[in-house]
């Protein structure tokens, strides 16, 4: 999956939605149990670090994520996008 805009587009979030559902997901907040949710319109890119004190490391191994968020509270539960298989395979490349 490839974004050029500044957003996510509406045919990305069907594809998010569809894939959330294939994996049955239930969204209810943990923290409000409210129903309402919104897709972020973009993706979080988590940077997984070796040593919390040694510094930020760029560049290194990332786990990318498609966030929702509650509309009522505001609680933010990230998915894994390879999880979800909405990550492109580099060419010769394997899962």
């Amino acid at each position: 999956m490839i974004v050029t805009q500044n957003q996510l587009s509406e045919d990305d979030k069907k594809k998010i939605i569809a894939k959330l559902a294939e994996k049955k997901i239930v969204v209810s907040c943990p923290m409000c149990s409210n129903k309402n949710f919104t897709i972020a319109d973009g993706y979080f890119v988590n940077v997984l670090q070796m040593n919390p004190q040694g510094g930020l490391l760029l560049g290194g191994p990332s786990i990318p994520t498609i966030a929702i968020i509650c509309m009522q509270c505001g609680f933010i539960s990230q998915h894994a996008l390879g999880i979800l298989g909405l990550l492109q395979q580099p060419e010769g490349g394997s899962k």
